[in-house]
């Protein structure tokens, strides 16, 4: 079963990424809440639903659509299905094993399989197995909590943290539960998250201290600029401010690249 999350904190993390990438501060209608509704009855976990926003809207900025505005929810609902199904199709070949009749796992060999011990969980496309993802993420989500605890009460930094702790159990539950998760669907997760708490960080450290990394970031690239595509270089002052902002505070890569 999906982690139990609070109504609240569910309905609040699906409509805040889906202002976030719709770039309107117009909040979700009605019909909209009632899609998030069903979401959660039917038990379509968090991160699930945040990774069909955000595919929804990847390639809704690749395509020419001339300024309009997505209005409402249901514009995601396809890719939220289908990244739903997927998930569902990845537990029945993961940790569960599988899908006889009688609900054995196989365990005993008798499906016929070639009796390795699914020590990759399942993916062969990654070089690391459930249990050492599992160990990453929670050593991080470990990490999270502490600063949690560590920031005031009341403040952004101890809601960012908290927040992103939560979602990060909750990838960890569908490791643990599957044993099998896409690479690049997890990556997916955990930029997403690491977006969430960067958002934080900006703005706990306000626009002063903001104004002062740019400033140096701009110092020690000013003898690049010239040699460099504006967006490269925007991208890379981005980069610097990102880093020293995660250095401050603390806060661990969760990107698979660091594992």
């Amino acid at each position: 079963m999906p982690l139990d999350m609070n109504y609240f904190n569910y309905f609040t993390e699906i409509e805040l990424e889906f202002v976030k990438r719709r770039g309107s501060h117009m909040w979700v209608s009605p019909l909209d809440w009632a899609l998030i509704e069903n979401w959660k009855q039917r038990g379509i976990p968090l991160h699930i639903v945040l990774r069909g926003i955000n595919a929804s809207f990847d390639g809704y900025d690749q395509r020419k659509h001339r300024g309009r505005k997505v209005n409402t929810l249901l514009f995601c609902s396809q890719e939220v299905e289908a990244m739903f199904e997927e998930y569902g199709e990845s537990r029945v070949g993961g940790a569960n094993g599988s899908s006889n009749s009688d609900g054995s796992d196989g365990s005993d060999g008798s499906d016929g399989s070639d009796g390795s011990d699914g020590s990759d969980g399942g993916n062969g496309d990654s070089p690391f197995g459930a249990p050492q993802l599992i160990a990453f993420l929670r050593e991080n989500c470990e990490t999270l909590q502490r600063l949690r605890d560590q920031a005031d009460s009341g403040s952004v930094l101890e809601d960012t943290f908290a927040r992103t702790a939560e979602r990060l159990e909750q990838i960890i539950e569908t490791l643990q539960e599957n044993g099998a998760l896409s690479p690049e669907l997890l990556e997916m997760d955990l930029t997403m998250i690491e977006e969430v708490i960067l958002d934080g960080l900006k703005e706990q450290a306000g626009p002063e201290r903001l104004g002062e990394l740019r400033k140096e970031g701009r110092q020690q690239l000013r003898a690049y600029k010239q040699t460099m595509e504006r967006e490269i270089y925007d991208q890379t002052l981005n980069n610097f401010i990102a880093r020293q902002l995660r250095e401050e505070y603390r806060v661990p890569r969760l990107s698979l690249f660091y594992l």
